[in-house]
C-alpha cells in the first residue's frame, strides 16, 4: 500500500491500494461511521425525468459517502464500501457503494474522528510488505492438486484439478502428463519468475511434477521449494506452514507468522508455561503488567474493548499481533476466545 498523505490530527490519511492484500488490510480499517472519499462510477443525474428513466451509462465522478458497512471477500478481487453519500456534485443523501478493485491504483481518502492503534498498526503493516511476501504453491498428489497464493492476506486458491483416476489404478505416463500440463497451466496465470514457489504433498507425485515443470518454464521454478507432507490439498499447505518451510522461501510472509505465534501459544498452553487466554484472563494479566506479547482477533481488535486491550499493551511496553480470523491461526484463536498473551512470568 502506498500512503500519499497522512494527518492522524485531522483524522485524514490519503492511500492507494495496490494489491488483495492492500484490500484487506483496508477491511480491516475502515469502519462504520468513517467518511471514504474516491473515484467511483455513478449514473450521472439528468433534467428531464424521461431521459433519466433511459438506461443510461454511468458516469466517473467524485465521492465521498458515509460508510454504513464494509465487504471484503477472500476469493475475489474487490472490496465493497457502501453508505450515505455526503460529499459529491449529486444525489447527496442517496445510498451508494464504491468498489475498490486490486490494481486499480486509484487513491482513497479515509477520515476517520479518532485513528485507533491497530488502525494504525495496520497502515504501518501494509506499508512494510509492499509488494513482498507472496507464496505460490501446489499441492500434488496422484488423484488431486490444488493452485494457489499464500499471501498476507490469506490462502487463496486458483485452481482444483483432479487426476481422473482414484484408489490403486494408477495413471499411465501420457495420462500423467496431461495431467501435469494442466496444473502447470494454471501455475502459470499466477506466477512469474519472482516468485517463490512451494511445492507440498504425500508421495513422489510432487517430485515427478518438479521435474516437468523444470522441463517446460524452467524460469518459473527458480525459487521452489520441495516438502513432503501426511496430505495433498489445502490441509497439506497448512500442515507445510506449520512446519516452517515458508521461512525459507519468504521471510515476512504473513501467515507463515502468524500460524507459528498460535503454534507457539498451544505449545505453551499444552505444558501449562507463560501464557493466558480468554478476555477475562487476559485483560487480568495485561493489568499486572505481566503481558509481552499481545495475540488478537482481527475482528475483536476492531472493537472499543479491543481497541482497550492493545492499548493497555503498549501503555506497559508490550507488542502486539492481530490475526487474521479467515486463516487456520484465527480459528484456533477464536476457539481460545479471540485474545492470548504470552507472559513475561507465570501467574499464579
Amino acid at each position: 500500500m502506498k500512503i500519499t498523505h497522512e494527518d492522524f490530527k485531522k483524522g485524514v490519511v490519503k492511500l492507494v491500494p495496490e494489491n488483495m492484500d492492500d484490500l484487506w488490510h483496508l477491511y480491516n480499517i475502515i469502519k462504520k461511521g468513517d467518511l471514504v472519499k474516491g473515484l467511483t462510477f455513478r449514473t450521472a443525474e439528468m433534467k428531464s425525468d424521461r431521459l433519466r428513466s433511459k438506461k443510461m451509462e454511468k458516469k466517473p465522478m467524485f465521492l465521498g459517502i458515509r460508510v454504513e458497512k464494509v465487504e471484503f471477500h477472500q476469493f475475489s478481487d474487490r472490496l465493497r464500501i457502501h453508505g450515505i453519500i455526503e460529499e459529491g456534485p449529486q444525489d447527496i443523501g442517496s445510498y451508494h457503494t464504491i468498489n475498490v478493485k486490486a490494481g486499480n491504483f486509484n487513491e482513497l481518502t479515509v477520515v476517520k474522528d479518532k485513528w485507533g492503534l491497530s488502525d494504525i498498526e495496520r497502515l504501518k503493516e501494509a506499508v512494510r510488505s509492499r509488494g513482498e511476501g507472496n507464496i505460490a504453491f501446489v499441492s500434488i498428489d496422484d488423484e488431486s492438486a490444488v493452485v494457489g497464493i499464500i499471501r498476507n492476506s490469506g490462502i487463496q486458491i486458483f485452481a482444483e484439478i483432479s487426476s481422473g483416476h482414484s484408489g490403486k489404478l494408477y495413471p499411465s505416463s501420457h495420462d500423467e502428463k496431461s495431467y501435469f500440463g494442466e496444473v502447470l497451466s494454471a501455475l502459470k496465470n499466477i506466477i512469474d519468475e519472482k516468485t517463490p514457489l512451494l511445492i507440498v504433498g504425500p508421495g513422489f507425485t510432487k517430485d515427478r511434477f518438479l521435474s516437468y515443470g523444470k522441463e517446460r518454464e524452467r524460469d518459473l521454478f527458480n525459487r521452489v521449494l520441495v516438502h513432503g507432507t501426511g496430505s495433498a490439498g489445502i490441509n497439506g499447505v497448512y500442515e507445510a506452514l506449520r512446519g516452517g518451510v515458508a521461512e525459507k522461501l519468504s521471510k515476512i510472509n504473513r501467515v507463515q507468522l502468524e500460524t507459528r505465534k498460535i503454534e507457539r501459544v498451544l505449545e505453551e498452553i499444552s505444558k501449562d508455561g507463560a501464557v493466558t487466554y480468554g478476555k477475562k484472563e487476559v485483560l487480568d494479566a495485561l493489568e499486572k503488567g505481566a503481558v509481552s506479547e499481545l495475540l488478537i482477533l482481527d475482528n475483536f481488535a476492531r472493537t472499543e474493548e479491543g481497541e482497550k486491550f492493545l492499548r493497555l499493551t503498549k501503555e506497559m511496553g508490550g507488542e502486539f499481533c492481530i490475526i487474521n480470523s479467515m486463516n487456520d491461526a484465527g480459528k484456533i484463536l477464536e476457539g481460545l476466545g479471540g485474545v492470548a498473551a504470552l507472559l513475561r512470568f507465570k501467574l499464579s
